[in-house]
């Protein structure tokens, strides 16, 4: 087979391929990479295979996986939803861990630390992604959640690590801030695919749900 043979079965494969096998979510700077590459059609699927919560924590609501075939997303969302949602479960889990150490105070300063650099990756890469048309102001409603979160985390170890109990520590302003930046993006949600299905409108709420802290 000549070169030139290698080169157009190549280009016939890869025009071919459907959907990327599941894979991790990738770097913030790969994310830029690839991004003008990939259509809402032909996307690479950040969503993992496994959503089972990290040892010794559990979800505080019934998290189910994202579905694959997103059936009421418009195909113009569905790269952005693919995504956000993946980075969704990446935050909740980093909460969930801090959350953990935040009521015994045992190796609260690491995990704070972990816990930071998840959200801050996380948060880049959510700032990289192309937003689809009218979904704005649901990314923004996702990016402040994170932020306040990590103010109230911030605080809330500083906090805890005086003697400050876990009760008290709830009261901190951003916590409930966040949650209000929660409950407007599934209010955007609702407003954006009222064709979805009951499997997908129950878990995109419960991704929310699962990020909340009340």
């Amino acid at each position: 087979m000549t070169a030139v043979h290698v080169l157009v079965v190549a280009l016939v494969a890869g025009a071919c391929g459907g959907r990327a096998a599941e894979t991790s979510p990738p770097s913030s700077a790969a994310v830029k990479a690839s991004s003008a590459a990939e259509t809402n059609d032909r996307f690479e699927d950040w969503y993992p295979s496994d959503i089972t919560p990290p040892a010794g924590t559990q979800y505080p609501c019934a998290l189910t996986a994202l579905p694959h075939e997103l059936t009421g997303v418009p195909s113009t969302d569905r790269r952005f939803i693919n995504h956000v949602y993946s980075l969704l479960l990446k935050a909740t889990q980093a909460k969930l861990v801090l959350l953990k150490a935040l009521e015994s105070t045992e190796g609260l300063s690491g995990a704070l630390e972990r816990y930071l650099d998840d959200v801050k990756d996380a948060r880049a890469r959510l700032v990289e992604e192309p937003v689809p048309a009218g979904l704005e102001p649901f990314a923004a409603d996702v990016l402040a959640a994170l932020d306040l979160q990590k103010a109230f985390f911030v605080s809330a170890v500083e906090r805890r690590g005086t003697g400050t109990s876990v009760h008290d520590v709830y009261a901190l302003p951003e916590g409930r801030q966040a949650s209000q930046h929660l409950l407007s993006a599934w209010g955007r949600m609702q407003q954006r695919y009222p064709a979805w299905n009951a499997d997908l409108k129950d878990s995109m709420y419960h991704h929310l749900c699962a990020l909340d802290l009340f």
